[in-house]
């Protein structure tokens, strides 16, 4: 009769000593939590404690707060923003689609907005190695989606952010996110090159971002918090010994009164940027609305989607495949 094999009678997770194991690779020193202030975070949100962190100074920035109001000053304002999406896999490369938004004001009233694409771009190693990429990151593009969206999504901005910085006379070019050159520009209309078109032409470029990775910023903006109005605090020592091709001022600014603190970059004069932006731009709740209607313009539908999955299998003689889930396949359906 065959031996029964018998698992042992119990296991305990002490007994192959893991947590200590973790632990003195990484100290958990959950002592100097007490007494913290704490905000607890959510995956999918950007968080930030409705009354600041506190006055806690930070030592790598100005202190000098310095407040603007709006300028009267009837300037055209364009807002640019943008998504994309991988649409579709072939075993070669990929399908991506780019939506952009180009939203316009002036004189303090909206004034006319455009709607780019959806565009469709297919990503092989054909297309890829015979742009000016290098090698290296050419296989990165088509080795990862995350950074393909990325090439598509800044070379579209890009463009746009281009044109309008050579045909605008006396504007402001908003752009959603920080000032900084990227390795997924093209050469002829980088950020450089956009900044250099807006000097030459009196146009000023602005950037705002909704949040920031860099915590130590949050803290450099807080003594905005207290200030009535519309201020902003310079943190260019923060970004440039950070951050690599930044570009312009590097500021921490709210719009208005009991709004967000911002990441703000300008190049041209700020207090000039800054206030003709209010004077020309309705702000809502510290944000600019031609920046929030880009956004909005630009960000795909379920209907945009299903349109141009039916536009592919119409017009490129296509054959769609059908498809598993790996992840629904492994980890099954469980609701916990």
């Amino acid at each position: 009769m065959a031996t029964q094999l018998n698992p042992p009678a119990s296991i305990s997770l002490g007994d192959f000593g893991i947590m200590e194991s973790v632990s003195k690779c990484l100290t958990p020193k959950l002592d100097e939590l007490r007494g913290k202030k704490i905000l607890f975070s959510s995956d999918d949100k950007t968080l930030v404690p409705a009354e600041g962190w506190g006055a806690r100074p930070s030592s790598y920035c100005a202190t000098t707060i310095t407040t603007f109001r709006p300028i009267r000053e009837s300037t055209m304002v364009a807002a640019i923003d943008s998504s994309s999406i991988k649409l579709a896999e072939t075993e070669e490369g990929a399908l991506y689609a780019i939506k952009c938004g180009v939203a316009m004001a002036y004189g303090g009233a909206a004034l006319m907005h455009f709607k780019l694409g959806p565009m469709l771009f297919y990503l092989s190693e054909s297309t890829v190695f015979d742009s000016e990429l290098d090698d290296r990151l050419a296989r990165l593009v088509l080795a990862d989606s995350d950074v393909a969206r990325r090439l598509v999504r800044v070379r579209a901005e890009r463009a746009i952010q281009h044109e309008l910085s050579s045909h605008l006379r006396n504007s402001i070019i908003l752009v959603d996110g920080s000032l900084r050159t990227s390795v997924f520009e093209d050469r002829n209309r980088s950020m450089a090159k956009i900044a250099e078109n807006c000097v030459l032409h009196k146009n000023l470029i602005v950037g705002i971002s909704k949040n920031t990775k860099l915590k130590i910023l949050e803290r450099a903006g807080a003594p905005l918090a207290k200030v009535p109005g519309p201020a902003y605090i310079e943190v260019d020592v923060i970004i440039k010994s950070l951050v690599r091709g930044s570009i312009g001022s590097n500021l921490m600014a709210k719009l208005d009164k009991s709004t967000p603190v911002l990441r703000v970059d300008v190049v041209g004069d700020r207090d000039q940027a800054l206030g003709r932006l209010l004077g020309n731009d309705p702000v809502a709740c510290g944000y600019p609305e031609t920046l929030r209607l880009a956004h909005h313009i630009s960000t795909f539908t379920n209907t945009e989607v299903t349109c141009l999955r039916s536009h592919v299998l119409n017009s490129y003689d296509v054959t769609e495949l059908a498809a598993d889930d790996i992840r629904h396949t492994l980890l099954g359906s469980i609701m916990v």
